[in-house]
């Protein structure tokens, strides 16, 4: 059930009117929760039965961690919560990878324990990390464990961010769903235009597809600046792809009266790889900080310590996106820059640097940390270890070619690339492209005739193509 679809058109405007009667009874939960088993169980109805098991789980764990002082109990069930999330994500989503690891290294009898059968659960990822933080926080006293399971489900399962995040933390998310915001007719306004704005994103990642699909389709013979070209042009789709789901699920939420966590902030504008991550999917870059990156020690240890903490987190976010071993590279490859990026900015050359203009600092690490980036993007799109092997061939083609851009991009696609980056740029310290009170008329009507906008177009390129499923449904 996309969000760009009638169907979930139809889904949502049946939901509202119980959504709005549940607002005055104080049952806001309860329905909730049950849109969301219908929202998720239209993907597969079978792996609800996962979905309760998290539920269930780590909702009596942490109540039994909350329970004792006794330290090893504390860390028995959480280590029991911990073990019991991640063997089913381990199973479904890497098992078959675990098989084919074990074929290559020729460990005898591991081709009949391939699965062919075996499906990835759609968002197993995101709520099984969501689920996780809250049994963690109750661990550490951040939170208190919830003693109602329908309201504890309904923050695992809410719908709008169940599939795709943002990754929301139990104290952010939980209290709204008991106690809504109210739903003025700002607020509703605020969140259609949100809505249409990451509309306009998917539709816009969608066309880049279309040009760029056919290249990865063919590696072997499209020629070296077409496929250096379409590396950028993944870069650009995945952005606007996840970036334009996590506005249009923000935008949903808004309406009903709840916040969802900003998850990008002009990220392709980071001027270091530590503020690209800062940036980039923040929801998931939180929880990697807060639940691996600083039990392992953070940065309260040496310095060869602290670079093996980044590099750890980093292969760790990048298994967590795929099973395949390109995205063990493509997180490699950021821990590698992480930990480039720290060095550097504990040498000399840091303070060296220091000399130079502001903007030319500025301009260079840009110009770094996009084509870094960019590179990376690379492992990420291409599912195979040889067509990466293939990738890097023709990059390499095309730097010694002398001709390095013959690649024709369509104007108007041109265009709208640059429409976005350029509210990126405007909007780059700020927490969202629409704002949640619209004061004045003006403002109001300045706003809906820019949803208006942005919806129109979306609608014109998506006419001519069918829909496509986001990016992150895969993980």
């Amino acid at each position: 059930m996309l969000f760009q679809t009638p169907t979930f058109l139809i889904f949502f405007l049946v939901f509202l009117p119980f959504y709005l009667v549940a607002r005055r009874r104080h049952a806001v939960p309860l329905v909730v929760l049950a849109a969301s088993q219908v929202f998720y169980g239209w993907w597969d109805w079978r792996f609800l039965f996962l979905l309760w098991t998290t539920i269930f789980t780590d909702f009596f764990l942490a109540q039994r961690v909350a329970a004792t002082d006794v330290v090893w109990k504390r860390k028995l069930f959480l280590a029991t919560s911990f073990t019991i999330s991640l063997s089913l994500l381990g199973f479904f989503k890497y098992w078959n990878f675990f098989v084919a690891t074990a074929v290559f290294a020729r460990l005898p009898g591991a081709g009949a324990a391939h699965i062919p059968s075996l499906v990835l659960p759609v968002g197993i990822s995101f709520y099984t990390f969501q689920s996780l933080s809250y049994i963690f926080d109750v661990y550490r006293g951040v939170h208190e464990p919830e003693r109602n399971l329908v309201t504890y489900a309904a923050f695992v399962s809410y719908f709008p961010q169940l599939i795709a995040g943002p990754i929301q933390r139990v104290g952010h998310l939980l209290p709204q769903l008991v106690q809504p915001a109210p739903v003025t007719v700002e607020r509703v306004l605020s969140g259609l235009a949100l809505f249409a704005y990451g509309f306009f994103l998917k539709a816009v990642g969608d066309a880049i597809a279309q040009l760029i699909n056919p290249v990865f389709s063919n590696l072997d013979h499209a020629p070296p600046s077409t496929v250096v070209a379409s590396i950028f042009g993944f870069g650009l789709q995945i952005y606007f792809d996840f970036n334009g789901y996590s506005q249009m699920a923000r935008g949903i939420s808004r309406v009903l009266g709840i916040e969802l966590t900003t998850n990008f902030r002009a990220p392709y504008l980071a001027t270091s790889f530590r503020q690209f991550w800062t940036r980039w999917h923040i929801t998931l870059s939180q929880w990697l900080r807060d639940y691996v990156y600083i039990p392992l020690g953070g940065n309260r240890v040496g310095s060869l310590m602290r670079y093996r903490n980044l590099m750890l987190t980093m292969l760790i976010g990048g298994l967590w996106h795929g099973a395949g071993w390109n995205f063990v590279i493509w997180g490699g490859l950021h821990g590698t820059y992480l930990v480039a990026n720290t060095a550097f900015d504990q040498s000399w050359l840091s303070r060296s640097a220091a000399a130079l203009p502001k903007a030319l600092r500025a301009g260079l690490g840009w110009a770094v940390t996009f084509v870094g980036v960019m590179y990376a993007w690379l492992y990420f799109r291409i599912g195979t270890f040889h067509g990466a092997v293939t990738a890097n061939r023709k990059i390499y083609e095309w730097l010694t070619s002398g001709h390095l851009w013959p690649w024709s991009v369509p104007s108007g696609l041109a265009l709208l690339v640059g429409v976005v980056l350029v509210i990126d740029l405007v909007r780059r310290n700020a927490a969202d492209i629409f704002p949640t009170e619209l004061v004045g008329s003006r403002l109001a009507l300045a706003v809906g005739g820019l949803a208006g906008g942005f919806f129109t177009v979306g609608l014109i390129l998506l006419a001519a193509t069918p829909a496509q499923q986001f990016i992150y449904f895969q993980f």
